[in-house]
């Protein structure tokens, strides 16, 4: 059974693999299950008996990125930024190749919103314990802002500032909006 899996799980790797690579170069909707095969040296009855189409893939590839990032969360608690960070990069690190392609270079216009989502909930149901003193349009605006703020940040510094001074800053940036309510 377990060669069977890691046959599956290197086949499918192989796929998203080129498919990324193809994805660098031109949209998705550019992208033929051919050309994926041809990269992957991989026949089209193979790539099917995993995915339907590319849109299938790009699904599968980004499925993959949120169900890391959902476990990145669960690491951490609400306030601690430094944790979430670290977390968010450790993310990235593990899936850079998707990462880049998908969300630094936009390929996957709703990954980002979707990730920022996952951890809405969760994020202002603590906050409300926390933060007595705010209301819910005020937790739903502060949530809006530091995650968007703090996701922005780290994909638009990724390259470009070191991971010390995001946490340096994304914390002061927090610590500064979390006093307003306390």
């Amino acid at each position: 059974m377990r060669k069977t899996d890691a046959r599956i799980r290197y086949t499918q790797r192989m796929l998203k693999e080129s498919f990324l690579i193809l994805l660098k170069q031109k949209p998705v909707n550019k992208i033929t299950v051919k050309e994926v095969c041809e990269m992957a040296e991989l026949n089209r009855a193979t790539f099917y008996a995993h995915y339907s189409d590319c849109f299938a893939l790009l699904e599968s590839i980004e499925q993959e990125l949120l169900e890391a990032f959902q476990k990145s969360l669960k690491l951490v608690d609400s306030f601690d930024v430094t944790a979430l960070i670290e977390a968010i990069y450790a993310m990235v690190e593990q899936h850079e190749d998707a990462c880049r392609v998908l969300i630094f270079q936009g390929a996957s216009a709703s990954v980002l919103q979707r990730m920022i989502d996952l951890a809405r909930d969760e994020s202002i149901a603590y906050w409300k314990q926390k933060l007595r003193h705010a209301t819910d349009a005020e937790l739903e605006m502060l949530y809006t802002h530091l995650s968007n703020g703090l996701m922005h940040v780290v994909v638009g510094g990724y390259d470009k500032y070191s991971r010390e001074e995001v946490i340096y800053f994304v914390n002061r940036i927090v610590k500064s909006s979390l006093s307003l309510f306390q």
